[in-house]
């Protein structure tokens, strides 16, 4: 495949995805508040209550000593692809939009619950890696699965309306892009782990 034929392609996912994305704007403006209110509520509830978390390896805040960080790059990585199949499974039909937006909203809770507990217990290295690494990659990792589910989902929606042989072509190349994405996001963030000699990371 010759590269002008490699950014043709491109050119007409990007173009398909957009399109799609301007028609769902209104479902995309919501999960969005959904996640940053579950978000902010993760934040809250671990600032009142974090003398009552014991055994913090439970709520996915893991102490990276030497040789597992390749275990918790695995560790993300697959919690990743679960999520993205769950939410994948349920674009498929609308009545299981509510339980595709209950599990980001879950997803958005532990990560504010889990970077403020990382605070709290570790302290400056909390702070370093909660902000500069977790956070970050944690929010486009949800950011990615989000907009995947919407397109996904209106994907399903098109296709069994108007049928054609576009939006198969598209659903795999969304499916491709999405793995890929992720899988770069998970190797971002093991890098800047291992850049800021981190003693902790987020596996959720």
């Amino acid at each position: 495949m010759t590269n002008k034929m490699k950014n043709r392609q491109f050119r007409e996912m990007a173009g398909f995805s957009l399109d799609m994305m301007k028609e769902c704007k209104l479902k995309i403006i919501c999960i969005a508040v959904a996640l940053i209110i579950a978000l902010l509520t993760g934040v809250i509830v671990a600032a009142r209550t974090h003398s009552s978390f014991v055994g913090i390896e439970n709520y996915g805040i893991v102490d990276v000593r030497t040789g597992t960080l390749t275990t918790t790059f695995f560790s993300r990585l697959l919690s990743m692809f679960f999520v993205t199949l769950i939410v994948f499974g349920c674009s498929y039909a609308i009545y299981l939009c509510p339980l595709a937006i209950a599990i980001l909203v879950y997803r958005a809770y532990l990560l504010g619950l889990n970077i403020c507990l990382m605070i709290v217990f570790y302290g400056l290295s909390g702070v370093i890696v909660a902000i500069v690494v977790a956070l970050p990659c944690q929010l486009l990792v949800l950011a990615i699965i989000g907009l995947f589910y919407c397109l996904m989902s209106k994907t399903f929606k098109e296709y069994k309306c108007f049928g054609g042989c576009r939006v198969p072509k598209q659903k795999s190349k969304l499916i491709l892009c999405t793995l890929v994405m992720l899988l770069l996001l998970c190797v971002l963030e093991t890098i800047l782990v291992a850049l800021f000699s981190a003693k902790v990371i987020l596996v959720i």
